[in-house]
C-alpha cells in the first residue's frame, strides 16, 4: 500500500493518492472532528468544511460522525499510508520545480545549473530517499509516523521555495504543500494527543 499510494500521488496528485491511502477505512472514524478525503468521496448530505485551496487539490474536509473511534493501530498504519501520499505528492511538486527552474534564467544560464538550486534539490531528493526508506523498514509508531510527517511539511516548504514567489500563490502546484499538512493534520495521531 505504501508504494501504490506514493505512486497515486506523483503521478495523479495528492487526492488519487488519498484515495488509494483511504480505500477500505471508515472515514467517518477519523481521530479528531474532521476528516479529510478526496471531495468525490464527500457524501451529500455531509457537513462539509468550505476551503477553497483544498479544494483545488480535489480534497474535502468533512466532519465526522464518529471521531475517534478508530483503533490506534489502524490510525498508526493510515497516517504510514498517508506519509507515502504526501512523498509523493513531494516528488510531484520537485518535478514542477525543477521543470520551472529550467526555464528561468539567472546570470545568462539556466537557474536550475545555479549550485544552491542543485545543492537544494540534491537535499530534497536525498530525504525523499531516507524517508521512504524509514516507512518500509521502521515498524510505524505514533511517534515514528509524526516524525514523517513533520520532516515531509519541512521538505514541501523548501520545494514550494524553489519557486520563487509563485511557489506561495493559489494557483501554484505548490498549493499541495499546504493541503497536504492539513491533510495530515486530519489523520496523523500524535503522542500529545493519546
Amino acid at each position: 500500500m505504501i508504494a501504490a499510494s506514493e505512486r497515486a500521488a506523483h503521478e495523479a496528485g495528492l487526492a488519487a493518492g488519498l484515495a488509494v491511502a483511504l480505500d477500505g477505512f471508515d472515514t467517518t472514524a477519523a481521530p479528531g472532528p474532521v476528516a479529510a478525503v478526496p471531495s468525490a468521496w464527500a457524501a451529500e448530505d455531509a457537513e462539509v468544511l468550505p476551503h477553497h485551496v483544498a479544494a483545488a487539490e480535489g480534497i474535502s474536509f468533512v466532519r465526522c460522525a464518529a471521531p475517534g473511534t478508530a483503533p490506534e493501530q489502524e490510525l498508526v498504519a493510515l497516517a504510514a499510508g498517508l506519509a507515502a501520499v504526501r512523498l509523493g505528492a513531494t516528488r510531484r511538486l520537485t518535478r514542477h520545480a525543477v521543470e520551472h527552474l529550467t526555464h528561468r534564467t539567472s546570470g545568462g544560464e539556466p537557474t536550475i545549473r545555479k549550485q544552491l538550486v542543485l545543492g537544494t534539490l540534491a537535499d530534497l531528493l536525498t530525504a525523499v530517499e531516507a524517508i521512504r526508506a524509514q516507512l518500509r523498514v521502521v515498524a510505524p509508531t505514533v511517534a515514528t509516523v509524526g516524525d514523517v510527517h513533520d520532516r515531509i511539511t519541512a521538505l514541501d516548504w523548501e520545494a514550494a521555495k524553489l519557486l520563487g514567489a509563485s511557489g506561495f500563490l493559489v494557483e501554484s502546484p505548490a498549493r499541495s504543500a499546504h493541503v497536504s499538512q492539513l491533510v495530515a493534520n486530519c489523520w496523523v495521531v500524535r503522542e500529545a494527543a493519546r
